[in-house]
């Protein structure tokens, strides 16, 4: 039975369910087959060293896919679930402005944030093409 079934959904969990979600294998192999469907773009991000350069329009493309498709992923789930998308909002904006939360909540919502802003999206990005140029050298050897 999905929340969704249940008329009384508890809004206490929200925020750790959704933090579940995207830990989950399902979220993060979503996320590499994004990596690998834009790899012929980011495998040209490997040629950057320095921050300074700047980047073709094409990665900017991708960042707003990028962000497009991860927040309709939770938006999503969110949703399915029975939650209300404010609600989230609401408890990650109240968590952020109470400089009195720690621990593993603000930890995940600044996270989140963190991996939504273009400079972290493009060293993410950077990273799973290293890994995906040594999968297919490894490949290409056997």
């Amino acid at each position: 039975m999905s929340k969704k079934d249940d008329e009384r959904v508890d809004k206490s969990r929200l925020l750790e369910d959704v933090q579940e979600f995207c830990i989950s294998q399902s979220f993060e192999a979503q996320f590499e087959a994004f990596a690998k469907e834009h790899a012929n773009v980011f495998l040209k991000a490997l040629d950057f060293t320095d921050e300074s350069t700047e980047h073709p329009l094409e990665f900017h493309d991708v960042y707003r896919k990028y962000l497009t498709k991860f927040e309709g992923l939770i938006e999503d789930f969110i949703v399915k679930n029975g939650y209300n998308v404010g609600d989230f909002y609401d408890q990650c904006k109240d968590i952020l402005d109470n400089d009195e939360v720690f621990g593993t909540k603000r930890f995940f919502i600044e996270t989140m944030l963190a991996t939504s802003e273009y400079q972290n999206f493009f060293m993410l990005m950077r990273a799973e093409m290293r890994e995906y140029k040594q999968a297919m050298l490894r490949n290409s050897h056997k």
